[in-house]
């Protein structure tokens, strides 16, 4: 009897992965746990509107709390009032991805920042990955001369979206 992976379990397994990579830094100094705490549990809130269960976003919630001991890559303490803003741009776009948004280009209500193509990107991969494309959750990138380089987050279609 041959057992095939349930593809939501294979999602959580792959969105760990990624958001893992999106989210550490290997120090003893981590800056922004709190922050990081905050925009990762409204990430994996958002999970369902692309089409993750319950069960996963509890499970996110759970792997963010000790994850983000790391801190957030830019190393820069982002204040309340920036982790609220940002907070909020991750809850837009989850209402985006539940309006059946196509791509960020319908939903201009949050911005990305300077040169990401809204068009080129859906909601649910700013949700799984590139959070920090959003203007208001920009400071959770590492400085670009960091000697890190962005991301690609243009969308090849639905093959790393959870809408399946």
């Amino acid at each position: 009897m041959r057992v095939r992976p349930d593809p939501r379990h294979l999602l959580a397994a792959t969105l760990g992965l990624l958001l893992g990579n999106a989210t550490g830094a290997c120090s003893t100094d981590a800056v922004g746990i709190e922050a990081c705490r905050e925009i990762e549990t409204a990430r994996c809130e958002a999970l369902p509107a692309c089409g993750a269960t319950e069960a996963e976003a509890a499970y996110c919630i759970d792997l963010y709390r000790d994850q983000c001991l790391h801190g957030i890559r830019s190393g820069q303490e982002p204040g309340s009032d920036a982790t609220a803003r940002c907070v909020e741009a991750v809850g837009a776009v989850a209402a985006c991805a539940r309006a059946g948004a196509a791509s960020m280009a319908d939903c201009p209500a949050e911005p990305l920042i300077t040169g990401a193509d809204p068009v080129g990107i859906t909601p649910c991969a700013i949700i799984t990955r590139s959070p920090e494309r959003l203007a208001d959750c920009a400071f959770v990138a590492p400085p670009e001369d960091a000697g890190t380089t962005p991301p690609d987050t243009s969308d090849a279609g639905d093959a790393g979206d959870a809408t399946d």
